[in-house]
C-alpha cells in the first residue's frame, strides 16, 4: 500500500466477525515504484502510483527493498529520480511513442459507486481495466485488495495476468475514500462488510457495462479480500445486497479468513474455489477447511486446494516477513446458532443476541481472550505458480474460454 509519502507499505489482512468484531491478518510486500509519465491524463507532468501500464503511458519501474513503518523505510532519494528521469528522456529520445507494455494493450476507466462507512457514505473508485482486441462481450474479474491497500505486485499484477487471457479486471480501492491507509493495527476502520458492499457495488456496474459480459463477471481476493471472495458466494449475502441484482460467476478466495460460521452456508451455486495454505498461522487452515464442509453439507459444490507448507501471502515477492503489532484472529471462531445469536467458540460467550444487537461487553471479553499480537507470512514462489494456474483454470471453466 502507498502511504502517499513515496513509501510502499503492502499487508494484507482478513475479515470481520459479526457485530463490529473484526478479525486481521497481514504481510509486508516489497515491490517495485512505477514511475508514470501518463501524457493522455497530465501533460508534462509524472506521478508515482504503483499502477498497471495502460496506453499511452511510459513507465520505468524502480525496485527495492521496502522494510515495515520504523525500520529504515527506503525513500527514494532525488538522484534516484534523477536517474529515472534521464532514462525516461533517452527512451523518449530512442523510440518516440513507444509504452512499456507486458501484456497484452488495454485500456483504463474509472468506475464509481457510493458505498456505506462507519461515518457515512463514501464514493469509492474502482480502476476497470479492458483488454483491447477483443471483440463483443468480454469477461471480467473484480480484485480485491487486503488490508494494506492495492499493490502493484499483487491485485495490479493479476490484473496484468487477466489482460493477457482476454479478461478484463476490476479493481476496487475500498480504503482511500474512507480515509484509511492499512487496517492492520485497527480493522474497525473499515469492515469486511464495507468491502463485501463495494464488491456488489463494482458488480453492479460491471454488469451494465457495455463492453463486458454480465454473465461472465467473477471475483478474486486476497487474506481479508479472500474473506470478501468468499462471502459473496453466500447466497444470505446476495439476499442482503442485490437480491434482485446481478451473481457473481466465480468466487476465488485466497488465503480468506474464516471466521465467520452462518446457520445457512449455501453459495449461490456459483462455482467456487478455495485456495489455502496449509501453514498458514495467521488465518489458520482449520477454519476454513471447516467453511467449505458446512458450504457442501448445506448443498453447495465448493472446490478447495490446500498447498501443505504454503505460509500466509505465498503469492507475495521478497522475504519471509512478520510483523509483531499484527492483530492475529486465528484462534477466533464465530458460530451463528439456531436462535440466531452469535457465539465466540473460544469462550462460549454470546457476543451477538438473537435480535441482531451486540452483546458489547460480552463481545470485548471474547475478543481479549482469542485475539493475539503477531502476524507472518513468506512467499513461495511454487506455490504462487501453481495457485495461478490454478485461478486461470478456474476462469477459462466459468468463461468459457
Amino acid at each position: 500500500m502507498e502511504d502517499r509519502a513515496g513509501r510502499l507499505d503492502v499487508a494484507d489482512i482478513l475479515e470481520t466477525p459479526p457485530a463490529g468484531l473484526l478479525g486481521s491478518g497481514a504481510e509486508r510486500d516489497v515491490g517495485a515504484l512505477s514511475l508514470i509519465c501518463n501524457r493522455a491524463k497530465r501533460p508534462n507532468t509524472a506521478e508515482v502510483r504503483p499502477v498497471l501500464p495502460v496506453r499511452p503511458s511510459l513507465v520505468i519501474v524502480i525496485t527495492g527493498r521496502l522494510q515495515p513503518p520504523g525500520r529504515g523505510a527506503m525513500r527514494l532519494k532525488a538522484g534516484v529520480w534523477g536517474t529515472a528521469l534521464a532514462l525516461w528522456l533517452l527512451t523518449v529520445a530512442l523510440a518516440p511513442g513507444s509504452a512499456r507494455n507486458d501484456a497484452r494493450a488495454q485500456t483504463r476507466e474509472i468506475l464509481e459507486f457510493t458505498s456505506p462507512s462507519r461515518n457515512g457514505p463514501v464514493t469509492v473508485k474502482a480502476e476497470l481495466f479492458l483488454p483491447e482486441g477483443i471483440n463483443g462481450k468480454m469477461p471480467a474479474m473484480v480484485i480485491h485488495h487486503g488490508s494494506g491497500g492495492v499493490s502493484n505486485t499483487r491485485e495490479y499484477a493479476y490484473a496484468r495476468e487477466f489482460t493477457k487471457m482476454g479478461v478484463a479486471s476490476i479493481v476496487p480501492d475500498s480504503f482511500t475514500p474512507r480515509g484509511v491507509k492499512s487496517t492492520v493495527e485497527d480493522q474497525t476502520t473499515v469492515s469486511s462488510n464495507d468491502m463485501i458492499a463495494d464488491a456488489f457495488n463494482a458488480l453492479k456496474l460491471a454488469a451494465v457495462h457495455p463492453r463486458l459480459d454480465p454473465d461472465r463477471i467473477g471475483i478474486t481476493g486476497f487474506s481479508k479480500g479472500g474473506t470478501v471472495a468468499m462471502r459473496t458466494g453466500l447466497q444470505i449475502m446476495v439476499n442482503r445486497h442485490v437480491p434482485n441484482g446481478p451473481r457473481f460467476a466465480l468466487h476465488v478466495p485466497f488465503y480468506a479468513g474464516c471466521d465467520n460460521m452462518y446457520l445457512n452456508m449455501r453459495t449461490t451455486g456459483a462455482p467456487m474455489l478455495v485456495l489455502i495454505g496449509g501453514a498458514d498461522t495467521y488465518v489458520g487452515p482449520q477454519r476454513c477447511i471447516d467453511a467449505v464442509e458446512r458450504m457442501r453439507a448445506a448443498g453447495s459444490k465448493v472446490d478447495m486446494v490446500i498447498y501443505p507448507n504454503a505460509q500466509h501471502g505465498w503469492d507475495g515477492v521478497g522475504r519471509p516477513w512478520s510483523y509483531p503489532n499484527g492483530e492475529n484472529y486465528s484462534k477466533c471462531t464465530y458460530v451463528e446458532q439456531a436462535d440466531r445469536r452469535w457465539v465466540e467458540q473460544t469462550t462460549g460467550l454470546t457476543t451477538t443476541g438473537s435480535d441482531g444487537k451486540a452483546v458489547v461487553e460480552n463481545a470485548r471479553k471474547a475478543l481479549a481472550a482469542c485475539k493475539t499480537l503477531g502476524v507472518s507470512g513468506a512467499p513461495d514462489e511454487a506455490v504462487k505458480a501453481q495457485s495461478l494456474e490454478a485461478l486461470k483454470g478456474a476462469m477459462k471453466a466459468a468463461f468459457k474460454l
